[in-house]
């Protein structure tokens, strides 16, 4: 029987071969009044959501000496002497850890790993070449407000090709909004093996500057024209304490309002047919999840509500209706039904659409 001793893979950032180009603090602004209104049926949750803007990152840019491999991923690099590398996630982040030692770990991988290292040299070499990836690439919200803004933060530095995870290119709009902020870079999927000379690493974080960079590569906007709708999430993908209970008081709610209901489906919708459907938005009703990444292109002004239950808090997309001077209301719902899904105040809601 043959033992592997446990690879535990230490992040690329504390590397003593990571040569930081550029480190930016990333510090969330607390809404104002007009902004944010929270609905919470105890301060405890109140507060737990408060506390997210306390959260400061960092995007950072720069290279890692040395010549490596990218795993399929894009989450891990080898290099020629067995080191095992996390890529592009910070090292105080449990689950980017967890993920990449089990991926680390992989039965099989110690005998790949070797065959790297004997056929090295008859590896193809790439110079000039940025590794994209993310334990989140598959969210819509991770892809667009993190993967995707890290073509932002190469601006200006020497960049011929770009490895990515080869899934994300699967995805329709993924595909389509890379293609926008690739310009007349080569795409390589992650897969193909490759040693990587001095690639560059970039950790990127939802900013308002990445919000404006991100408006303007996809280059639409929707102004307000008095039209409610409620994003239902992708049935595809349901999660426990994450959907709206539809009651029959919630859905004779949204009929005697004149709401919409809208989903932006399973990626087979093109990014405008994705944002048209918010065409006219002045309110905007929905359970937290990636679908209200698209509040990105609303002009305002509009009233966003958000409906959490204590299985996800998350400030995310209060931060972009922040920036953009939009009206949001949290509601956090203590309750769900035997489905685990959350039961909403229908009265609160007619005090909301009042």
């Amino acid at each position: 029987m043959r033992v592997f001793p446990p690879i535990y893979p230490w992040n690329a950032f504390d590397s003593r071969r990571w040569m930081e180009a550029s480190r930016t603090p990333v510090i969330p602004r607390i809404p104002s009044p007009k902004n944010l209104v929270v609905h919470a049926d105890s301060e405890e949750m109140r507060h737990r959501l408060m506390s997210e803007f306390d959260h400061v990152h960092f995007e950072r840019v720069g290279r890692l000496e040395g010549e490596f491999v990218s795993s399929d991923t894009g989450l891990l690099l080898f290099d020629r002497a067995g080191a095992c590398l996390q890529a592009n996630f910070p090292g105080g982040s449990s689950m980017a850890s967890t993920l990449t030692f089990t991926e680390a770990n992989q039965p099989g991988l110690w005998d790949y790993t070797q065959t790297l290292r004997d056929d090295w040299d008859a590896l193809p070499l790439i110079e000039n070449a940025a590794v994209f990836s993310h334990i989140y690439s598959g969210n819509y919200y991770h892809f667009c407000f993190e993967l995707l803004q890290k073509f932002r933060l190469i601006q200006g530095f020497d960049v011929r090709v770009v490895v990515m995870p080869s899934p994300i290119y699967h995805n329709g709009v993924f595909r389509e909004m890379i293609s926008k902020a690739l310009g007349d870079r080569l795409l390589l999927p992650a897969s193909e093996v490759a040693r990587l000379k001095n690639p560059m690493l970039v950790e990127a974080w939802q900013s308002d500057e990445g919000l404006r960079w991100l408006r303007a590569l996809v280059g639409k906007s929707l102004p307000a024209e008095g039209r409610r709708y409620y994003i239902r999430r992708n049935p595809l993908k349901p999660r426990r304490g994450n959907n709206i209970a539809e009651t029959d008081a919630f859905l004779a709610f949204l009929e005697r309002h004149g709401f919409t209901t809208i989903d932006f489906g399973n990626g087979e919708l093109s990014l405008s047919e994705q944002i048209d459907k918010l065409q006219g938005a002045s309110f905007v009703l929905a359970a937290h999840g990636a679908g209200l990444t698209n509040l990105a292109y609303l002009k305002g002004p509009a009233r966003i509500v958000e409906v959490f239950s204590r299985a996800v808090i998350s400030t995310s997309f209060i931060r972009v209706s922040d920036a953009l001077d939009l009206e949001h209301h949290a509601i956090i719902a203590e309750t769900l039904d035997e489905q685990g899904d959350i039961l909403v105040d229908c009265d609160l809601l007619e005090s909301l659409v009042a």
